[in-house]
């Protein structure tokens, strides 16, 4: 233990003298690198300024636009320009990388950021991919000094790297900054130029103090190597080289502390570092994942349907956000369908509306013609009823006349059956009376024999029986007048039975006629009773077919004024439906596939 003391006593002496040397060294070589710095760093801005010249130079002869104007010592004051390209390619920029040997950028003003926008720079990212697309950042010393038109020197930290750099804004026609010219150096190229003269410069120290202390240096050199070989290891590690070994770390002494310590602050870089790749890959991918959905969502706010966010194998889309990705796909796709099902069900209302309107019209037409109809129906069944109540009353005096010509031929048939009856009993008078001119005949006959007996007799008596004959030939005569007188009576008689007897067959056939007309007259009676009870029933069916007519024309014209509703209710329809399918349209939706093309 206390060799171990011993031992750490002679260290320290030895460390306190290399101590001193090196505090001497050190402060000449802070001195030399103050100084190597502040020369460097001067160095650095007269590159920077000369690179802008470079990059201003270069510009203003590939484009028109863009103006200088320079100060009293070269350096560009005010950069404006006009008509900024679209800078299809970066050949430009890597010239002008290759001539000052920085990096250097356009940025471009985003009003819908409200951030400058790398167009164009020769600055690649950890991927391998240019910068181009990405913003500037507005949480920084460049932007505040910028967007006030002012320009920007000094360090900045660029994708997770420090720069170097100079910011000269870029004027539009007014005063508005609308871009950045940028030209910038790695911090860590400078820092290893300075270490390299450092290192240079303790070196040559080293020589010195070597050649004046001899021994002790040698000594110091032999204690110090360790440090020397961590010193190394941390300047490595400083330079960004994380891999480096830390040597020593297994030694129990203060040497060993350290190179331990070195190793755990080496393996908290480390994890910074990854943290930090992770941490700026996270980034990258939430920028790219931002910019295709703000590409997606302009387009949708252009109304085009039809744009998806791909993913392919050369340009994947980040998986942490596929399901983000195929959501916004299926979304649009959704929205497409149904725009374009919105779509095809306004034509199809617009064309059922337009048949609609045309049926409606239509049927407005037929409606006004049938209540027009309708209304000269109705006068006329109401003229109908009028003349059936005429009718009818006609019908009922006709009955009544049917039912006294029907009690006159009743009449008329008793007095035919009495005249009948009548002129029978003529005939059988005429009978009785041929019967006594029978017999009268007869005494005529026997009259005139008697006479004709007498004369003979008379005759015969001669003289005496002269008168008795002149009486016999008066009686013969009045005989002969008798029996004439019966004939010709006989004659009439005989005439007026004959007569009798057509009288009586006319006076039944005219009692068969006019049991006939009777017949006939009783027949029209009940044919004149049913015609008058029609005709009444008629007239009171029309009667109320006259009142259902005239509802129906009400009725007829209260459709016709609901057909004209419905017409200007389907023009309405019409005029929407067209208002949506106009609407509909601004809309860019994917073209409906093939059934060949769905299939396959």
């Amino acid at each position: 233990m206390k060799r171990s003391v011993t031992l750490s006593l002679k260290l320290r002496l030895a460390i306190m003298m290399t101590m001193i040397m090196l505090v001497v060294c050190a402060v000449l070589v802070s001195i030399s690198a103050r100084q190597t710095q502040n020369a460097m760093l001067t160095d650095v801005q007269a590159r920077q300024d000369l690179s802008l010249r470079i990059i201003a130079s270069v510009f203003q002869s590939a484009f028109d636009g863009l103006t200088m104007t320079y100060g009293p010592d070269g350096q560009i004051t005010r950069a404006s320009w006009t008509d900024i390209p679209a800078f299809d390619t970066h050949d430009l920029i890597d010239q002008v990388g290759r001539v000052s040997r920085e990096t250097a950028t356009f940025f471009l003003w985003d009003p819908t950021e409200n951030d400058f926008r790398r167009m164009t720079t020769n600055i690649i990212k950890p991927d391998g991919q240019r910068a181009v697309g990405t913003y500037l950042g507005r949480d920084n010393q460049v932007y505040a000094a910028v967007i006030k038109g002012q320009t920007y020197r000094g360090e900045a930290v660029i994708l997770g790297k420090p720069y170097l750099t100079a910011y000269l804004p870029v004027f539009g026609a007014g005063d508005d900054v609308v871009g950045i010219l940028y030209v910038g150096v790695e911090r860590t190229d400078i820092d290893a130029a300075i270490f390299d003269r450092l290192m240079t410069m303790l070196a040559a120290s080293a020589v010195v103090i070597v050649l004046g202390l001899g021994m002790v240096v040698l000594m110091a050199m032999q204690l110090t190597r360790p440090i020397t070989q961590i010193s190394n290891a941390i300047a490595d590690i400083a330079g960004g080289n994380l891999d480096t070994i830390v040597p020593h770390a297994g030694m129990k002494d203060e040497i060993g502390e350290i190179a331990r310590r070195v190793t755990d602050f080496k393996a908290g870089l480390q994890r910074n570092h990854q943290l930090e790749d992770a941490s700026r890959q996270a980034h990258d991918e939430q920028t790219k994942v931002m910019g295709l959905l703000r590409t997606g969502l302009a387009h949708l706010a252009r109304l085009d349907l039809t744009h998806r966010i791909e993913s392919t194998r050369s340009d994947p889309f980040p998986a942490a956000y596929e399901a983000l990705r195929e959501d916004f796909n299926a979304v649009v796709a959704s929205l497409g369908k149904s725009v374009s099902d919105m779509t095809e069900i306004a034509q199809e209302v617009t064309t059922a509306s337009t048949g609609i309107a045309s049926m409606s019209d239509s049927l407005a037409r037929r409606v006004e013609t049938q209540a027009a109809t309708l209304a000269e129906s109705s006068a006329t069944l109401q003229n109908l009823s009028e003349s059936g109540k005429a009718i009818a009353a006609k019908a009922a005096e006709a009955d009544e006349m049917a039912q006294r010509s029907l009690s006159l031929s009743n009449q008329s048939r008793q007095v035919l059956d009495e005249a009948t009856q009548a002129i029978q009993e003529i005939e059988e008078s005429s009978g009785q009376i041929n019967q006594i001119i029978s017999v009268i005949e007869d005494i005529a006959f026997q009259t005139n024999l008697l006479a004709l007996n007498a004369g003979v007799e008379a005759a015969r008596a001669g003289d005496a029986g002269r008168g008795f004959a002149v009486v016999a030939s008066e009686v013969r005569a009045l005989s002969m007048r008798a029996t004439q007188s019966a004939r010709e009576i006989r004659t009439l008689i005989t005439a007026s039975r004959t007569k009798i007897s057509e009288g009586t067959v006319l006076v039944q056939n005219t009692g068969t006629a006019l049991s006939q007309v009777l017949a006939q007259v009783e027949q029209m009676g009940v044919t004149i009773q049913a015609i008058a009870a029609s005709v009444k029933d008629q007239a009171l069916g029309q009667s109320e077919v006259s009142i259902g007519v005239q509802q129906l024309d009400h009725m007829t014209q209260e459709n016709a004024a609901l057909g004209e509703e419905a017409n200007a209710a389907s023009s309405t329809l019409s005029d929407e439906a067209q208002r949506l399918s106009a609407t509909l349209r601004q809309f860019h939706t994917p073209r409906p596939q093939s059934g060949a093309a769905r299939a396959a």
